[in-house]
């Protein structure tokens, strides 16, 4: 509940700025932004440079999941390493940047591909093949503001809110599973 009350508390700020931002000049008001979201981090997440092999790696381990989806509750332990080395990587990624981007939308299909485990839904394959396209993108560091990729300093703010509300998704995930067993 305290992590839900904080992360109500960063979005309600980052709204604030936003709004107070668009009556100051552009080029000030993005270095503004890329300012919060690089203050954006989460607690308890030591940052390591992204490793691309290993981020190839996860892509081709989670595509095998996504192509026999029976056997992804056989990998939830795998998918939980996934998705902390997926938060190591954005907590010391540059806002904004396709590392970040990438390993935000590595997360996310971890998590998707563990919500499957808990509750097997197509939805949940779909949004994780998409998280996964998007993640295949930025690691070729293709991309504009309005597709996958960095973008403009706003997409990282977007990176970073959606990075803290997987591991919001990812605590709800480990009572779910405790509660299953």
């Amino acid at each position: 509940m305290r992590f839900s009350g904080v992360l109500t508390i960063g979005v309600l700020i980052a709204a604030a700025v936003a709004l107070y931002l668009t009556s100051r000049d552009a080029t000030s008001s993005l270095d503004a932004v890329a300012a919060v979201a690089s203050d954006m981090r989460e607690e308890g997440v030591v940052g390591h440079a992204l490793d691309r092999d290993v981020a190839q790696q996860m892509l081709f381990a989670m595509d095998d999941l996504l192509a026999v989806p029976d056997t992804i509750s056989d990998h939830v332990e795998d998918l939980k390493t996934f998705a902390a080395r997926a938060a190591s990587w954005a907590d010391a990624a540059p806002s904004p940047s396709y590392e970040l981007h990438a390993s935000v939308s590595l997360r996310r299909a971890a998590g998707e591909l563990r919500a499957y485990a808990l509750t097997p839904a197509i939805a949940h394959l779909m949004r994780a093949r998409s998280h996964l396209d998007s993640a295949r993108t930025a690691l070729a560091g293709e991309g504009t503001a309005s597709g996958p990729g960095p973008g403009l300093a706003t997409a990282a703010v977007r990176d970073r809110l959606e990075n803290l509300q997987q591991s919001q998704k990812e605590q709800q995930q480990e009572l779910d599973e405790l509660i299953n067993r």
